[in-house]
């Protein structure tokens, strides 16, 4: 049956005048005439008594019109589910997320469009290498880590490369080092790791590999590698030891925001290498909503590793 033939046969029953049907159908009489008879004789029984006021239905034609709109408005409400589901406004995204990647870089990543009535978002909390299995085994659309020092060459790009897995980077931050707002050094505008006193807290692989790589060479750096050392297997631990007089600790500086009254952020002195926040994700991986994800997480100032399917627009193209 001809969809046309029957938005056609539904005008004339809701008008109840073919001239009126053609008319709110921007058509003439005659072509519309000539749908509704090859219809009738498609299903082999009239639909319409004609008479000098209009039309009126058969029962044959009351019961086809009723079906029709229902057909219509289900083909209406499957063309909208289909555009939007191709618009990646509709669907579900799980994007998996380090230990150690600041809550702070979420609201930039996955705010505003992504979070319509449309789309389920799902974040789990996992370490650096249960990010990269979980989108490998397609458990997670996406993943955030933190990439160990060498960028291009780190362990997490390395291993995503190896599970041909693509990856960029989302945000770029230095280290910052958190001591309690008691330590002697608080009030320092800068601290310097060689000279600060005290124990150091470190947080370890267990958390997030690429924070800790990061860690581990920041204090190498400083001569700080075989001091006494308290060790935390969370930021959120880390920075409790931290308060309780442990000693100094170093996290990207999109924590410094997040600290209670008892603690207290400062630059460091000495230059160490800026953290870089990656997303990974599946290049075979077909769907829409992952893809507005990566738009928006791409769009940041920050990337300069970016897949080309994805790069920003600068105008050039």
């Amino acid at each position: 049956m001809d969809l046309r033939a029957l938005e056609c046969f539904l005008a004339v029953a809701e008008e109840g005048s073919v001239s009126r049907a053609a008319a709110a159908l921007h058509m003439t009489q005659p072509p519309l005439s000539v749908r509704l008879q090859t219809l009738e004789r498609e299903l082999g029984v009239p639909l319409l008594i004609r008479h000098g006021r209009g039309v009126e239905l058969t029962a044959a034609g009351r019961a086809l019109a009723e079906r029709a709109r229902r057909l219509f408005s289900e083909l209406n409400t499957t063309t909208e589910l289909v555009r939007t589901i191709g618009l990646g406004t509709r669907g579900r995204l799980t994007v998996a997320v380090g230990h150690t990647v600041s809550p702070r870089l979420l609201p930039h990543l996955v705010g505003g469009t992504m979070l319509e009535p449309g789309v389920d978002l799902v974040l789990t909390e996992d370490s650096d290498s249960d990010v990269v299995e979980r989108v490998h085994r397609r458990d997670a659309h996406a993943g955030l880590l933190h990439l160990e020092p060498g960028g291009p060459g780190g362990t997490q790009h390395a291993a995503s490369r190896a599970r041909a897995l693509e990856v960029a980077v989302v945000a770029r931050e230095p280290l910052v080092a958190v001591l309690a707002r008691t330590h002697p050094a608080a009030g320092q505008e800068r601290i310097d790791l060689a000279e600060v006193g005290g124990e150091r807290v470190v947080v370890t692989a267990e958390a997030g590999a690429g924070l800790a790589a990061h860690l581990r060479a920041a204090w190498a750096d400083a001569g700080r590698s075989s001091d006494a050392r308290h060790e935390a297997t969370s930021v959120m631990h880390a920075l409790a030891l931290v308060e309780a007089g442990a000693g100094v600790t170093l996290l990207p500086a999109q924590y410094s925001s997040m600290l209670w009254p008892g603690l207290i952020a400062r630059p460091l002195r000495r230059h160490t290498a800026v953290v870089e926040t990656a997303v990974c994700w599946r290049p075979d991986e077909d769907s829409p909503v992952l893809r507005r994800f990566l738009r928006t997480a791409l769009s940041t100032p920050e990337p300069d590793m970016l897949a080309p399917e994805h790069a920003r627009d600068d105008g050039s193209r």
